[in-house]
């Protein structure tokens, strides 16, 4: 039997006296819940108490959950959204509002569903941990819904960065996000919630696997596909719009470089340039040739250089013009540079096409300068 030694006063004279808290329990300690002096003792949920048992470790599960979900969302799902919707444009470029509002419809339904109804998103069940209510049970779809419409502020990534979720997990006793505490949800160890179930699991497991071997598919051709859109070759016209040339991804234009030229591109990164300068035919005598616009092209560049040093010319063809090559090597404001030259003749014009870099580059370099010059053409060409 257990008791309890009180002070009792009477008449101003103290007593002690042992009472039964067995049979009497109205004499236990009534804690924080009191009704017109009538105690009443509330339980802690049990998933509360779990929670507050955590430490730092919880906080680090959870976001190492959040980021596979992220990754899986983003170039999982989004790989396939926008296949599915480049498949519905017939090869055309997609709606991007539409796969942008698509993208976030499903992954507002990924986590209400998944979470409300398993406690499980693919982040969680790697990371074993799981979404449940005050008795360890999954949440159901009402506390997922309150969960997941917060998830939009306190997890957002485009918004604070996520770091509501983060904070509030880190300091709140029970580890819990604002969406926890508006939910009445705990996100604990699946350890301590006892033995799963071989059947649940197992449905669990082949679900998530399945999920993540199509994820891995479509983000791998997403990847693929973003990197080929952001490296593709791009066309620089000229400022008439009749003659153009294409250069890799990382060359940019840049009509400082020689305010004359109808085309003026460079790689500021690896410092190559290229620019086009184009000239009627009109201008010119008719008897032109263009071994003869070829000699005014040169005495012209050699007359801007110190100690030039002239390479052999050659004769070639650009897409389908005759052409003229030749190199020029030199110093100019105190810097030794290689120039390609190559003169070209269309129908109504003569062109230059200059490309250069420093001497020293020029051997790894004019491969690719070569590259551009030989993608000079007609638009009506195109």
């Amino acid at each position: 039997m257990l008791y309890l030694t009180v002070i009792k006063l009477t008449s101003g004279v103290y007593h002690l006296e042992e009472q039964d808290v067995t049979n009497n329990p109205s004499t236990v300690a009534p804690g924080p819940y009191a009704t017109n002096g009538n105690y009443h003792r509330r339980e802690p949920d049990k998933m509360a108490v779990l929670s507050e048992t955590y430490g730092a470790s919880i906080f680090f599960r959870r976001w190492a959950a959040w980021m596979i979900d992220f990754i899986l969302i983003v170039f999982g799902y989004g790989g396939l959204v926008y296949f599915t919707a480049e498949k519905v444009a017939e090869a055309e470029t997609p709606n991007m509002g539409m796969v942008v509002m698509l993208l976030l419809i499903g992954s507002f339904c990924y986590y209400l569903l998944l979470e409300g109804l398993t406690g499980y998103t693919l982040g969680k069940f790697v990371l074993r941990i799981q979404v449940v209510n005050g008795e360890g049970r999954p949440p159901g779809m009402v506390k997922s819904l309150i969960r997941t419409l917060i998830h939009l502020v306190d997890t957002n990534p485009l918004l604070f960065m996520g770091l509501p979720a983060g904070i509030c997990v880190l300091v709140t006793p029970r580890k819990q996000r604002i969406g926890d505490m508006a939910a009445n949800t705990y996100v604990v160890k699946v350890r301590d919630l006892g033995k799963v179930g071989r059947k649940k699991t197992g449905i669990i497991a082949g679900a998530i696997l399945l999920t993540t071997i199509i994820s891995i598919v479509f983000a791998v051709s997403l990847i693929s596909t973003l990197i080929t859109q952001i490296m593709k070759p791009e066309v620089f016209t000229s400022k008439d719009s009749q003659f153009a040339v294409t250069a890799p991804w990382n060359w940019s234009r840049d009509n400082m470089i020689n305010e004359e030229a109808d085309i003026s591109i460079k790689n500021e990164f690896t410092e190559r340039y290229l620019i086009v300068l184009s000239e009627p035919k009109s201008d010119f005598d008719s008897s032109m040739t263009l071994q003869e616009y070829k000699g005014i092209i040169e005495d012209h560049l050699v007359s801007g250089i110190t100690d030039p040093e002239l390479g052999t010319a050659s004769d070639m063809v650009v897409n389908g013009y005759p052409a003229i090559e030749f190199t020029l090597k030199g110093e100019i404001d105190g810097n030794l540079a290689m120039y390609n030259v190559t003169t070209i003749e269309t129908p109504s014009h003569y062109h230059q096409v200059l490309a250069w870099t420093y001497a020293s580059r020029y051997s790894r370099a004019q491969q690719e300068l070569r590259k551009i010059r030989d993608s000079f053409r007609e638009m009506n060409m195109l």
